[in-house]
């Protein structure tokens, strides 16, 4: 088994000089694919290994928690008196944000802005964390597919789950998707 920081060198050697021919596209956004069981190890790594190796690649990191932009989402929305009313079932309350969070399209929308705030700076990478905290709102996936061609800015997205080729399962639970663009390390 590949340690997860040699996943992390190849992935930022990857995003320093992207390939030019691949048929898939040139947006810089790569995934670092870990056991869902390894979050305690991968927030380790990441705070004793990504950072600094991103730093000798000339990167400047930048954390994008996916947790925090759910907080703010539903702290923030007008429907949070009713999400919080305790009349209203779990099922129910998930079905309704998840609805809309895929309406607005608010993690699209929200990456996006994160990548604009950035613009000016260079050498500027994204790394999207608590991925898991996506469940059972929305898939990686989905919003992955809707901005690709948008991406600019060198993205490396912590995605617990399994792969099988270019195929990733988010969380090993859900089936596997072969619908991603981007590269699994």
């Amino acid at each position: 088994m590949e340690r997860y920081e040699d996943k992390i060198e190849k992935a930022l050697q990857y995003l320093k000089s992207p390939s030019r021919t691949d048929a898939r596209g040139v947006s810089p956004i790569v995934y670092l694919v870990y056991k869902p069981e390894d979050a305690i190890i991968i927030r380790n790594v990441i705070d004793t290994y990504l950072c600094p190796k991103a730093e000798f690649y000339g990167f400047k990191v930048k954390f994008v928690s996916i947790g925090e932009l759910i907080d703010k989402y539903i702290n923030s929305h007008d429907y949070r008196e009713i999400w919080t009313d305790p009349s209203v079932s779990e099922e129910e309350m998930y079905n309704s944000i998840k609805q809309e969070m895929s309406s607005d399209e608010f993690f699209e929308h929200a990456i996006l802005n994160i990548q604009e705030q950035f613009k000016n700076e260079q050498n500027v990478l994204l790394v999207l964390r608590d991925i898991e905290m996506l469940h059972p709102f929305y898939m990686m996936g989905v919003i992955e597919n809707k901005i690709y061609n948008q991406i600019k800015t060198p993205m490396l997205v912590m995605y617990p789950g399994e792969t099988q080729g270019t195929a990733r399962s988010f969380l090993g639970v859900y089936n596997q998707d072969g619908n991603y663009r981007s590269i699994n390390f």
